[in-house]
């Protein structure tokens, strides 16, 4: 089957590596260190060092979005470690995402299909019956594995954590546990120094309407009754690309891409580098992409229609986590949103959840938007999303 997949896609994890080399060797000026990623139970990564930086500066940590991968990042790793205020910067790949270790569909956040997720009346070949917290707990535990070693991380340097869209609500989540060990653990010095978390355009604040506001499937539109069909079903945007094989594939991606970015240039051959790297993201076997039913949901009510996270992190969820702890090393949140970003629908709930973390818990937090940008605001506007990461 893996040879089968191989012919049909053109594309494989040593492609796939090889495009996520060649577009970081040609786009980023400073050298970067890879280590294995069966070093970091198959979390992949990769180190960028500020030369002659001194000792306990920040080390920021960049976590990318659904179906997106670490060198997507491109544009702000030179102006972050030439800035003078960081150390380093490491770019990190979600299990089951990017050049990551993909499990199989038995082992990812794959919701179940039918009723119960724990129900052994749920019947399914390729269901791990994930609920929203064992889902999270996929991506966060070997993330924490990365975050808390020794080679990558001196536990005194300030860490600044972004991340983007899904990689957002999860470095939100990642953020709440470290704080809350933190206060609890009796050996405070394991845990990373968290000191600056920074939101892109994150998924997830926004509650879901409740079950009496929601349409149902009979009452929805045809268009998006198919796609609540698709989406309960696991059905994801990769799995159409995956069977289209690999010229109409990569054409697909190609597009996709130059509609989504059109401002991309290929002077520097940076929309073909961008566009391999994502096709070969994108045809990699199914995994963490589950994600996208076992932690996320889109639902339509009078007041329109959206994704929303199962478990919200607004709605005074993340203030009520952060506030039953007294101390953490956590002291500034950001949440950011491009001025043309289609996740704006967020914005409100997250303004009201910053002003409550600061009001109830004494962390400085504020949501901020990116001008002339959009969901990709760290390629859109590179130059200020930079600043909002390196100012206070």
């Amino acid at each position: 089957m893996a040879q089968l997949r191989r012919w049909w896609t053109g594309s494989d994890p040593s492609r796939l590596l090889a495009s996520e080399h060649r577009l970081l060797t040609a786009l980023v000026r400073h050298p970067f260190r890879k280590p294995p990623a069966e070093e970091y139970g198959g979390v992949n990564l990769v180190e960028f060092r500020a030369a002659g930086a001194p000792e306990g500066l920040p080390t920021v940590v960049l976590a990318h979005g659904f179906g997106s991968g670490l060198s997507f990042f491109y544009r702000n790793i030179d102006p972050l470690l030439d800035s003078g205020k960081v150390s380093k910067v490491v770019c990190v790949d979600w299990m089951g995402m990017g050049g990551s270790a993909r499990p199989p569909c038995w082992e990812s956040p794959v919701r179940s299909l039918f009723g119960n997720h724990r129900s052994d009346a749920c019947f399914s070949l390729c269901n791990s019956r994930h609920s929203p917290s064992e889902a999270v707990d996929f991506f966060l535990d070997p993330f924490d594995g990365v975050l808390r070693d020794d080679n990558l991380f001196d536990e005194r340097d300030p860490l600044w954590l972004v991340g983007h869209s899904l990689g957002g609500y999860l470095a939100a989540k990642y953020a709440i546990r470290v704080h809350q060990l933190s206060a609890s653990s009796d050996d405070e010095a394991a845990m990373p120094n968290l000191t600056k978390l920074i939101l892109a355009s994150p998924v997830g604040f926004q509650p879901l309407p409740s079950p009496t506001e929601r349409m149902t499937p009979p009452s929805m539109p045809p268009a998006l009754r198919l796609v609540d069909a698709l989406w309960s079903a696991n059905f994801t945007p990769q799995s159409i690309v995956r069977l289209m094989g690999s010229s109409r594939g990569r054409n697909i991606v190609k597009r996709a891409l130059n509609g989504r970015i059109p401002h991309l240039s290929n002077s520097n051959n940076e929309l073909d580098l961008l566009a391999e790297y994502l096709y070969n993201i994108t045809a990699a076997p199914a995994s963490g992409e589950y994600a996208m039913n076992s932690l996320l949901l889109p639902a339509a009510s009078e007041a329109g229609a959206g994704v929303f996270a199962r478990e919200a992190l607004g709605g005074g969820m993340m203030t009520n986590r952060i506030s039953q702890q007294p101390t953490t090393p956590l002291q500034t949140i950001k949440v950011l949103f491009g001025d043309k970003d289609w996740m704006r629908g967020h914005e409100p709930a997250s303004r009201k959840e910053m002003q409550a973390i600061e009001t109830k818990c004494g962390i400085k937090s504020s949501v901020h938007l990116i001008p002339q940008a959009g969901h990709h605001l760290y390629i859109d506007n590179a130059p200020a999303f930079g600043r909002h990461i390196l100012d206070d």
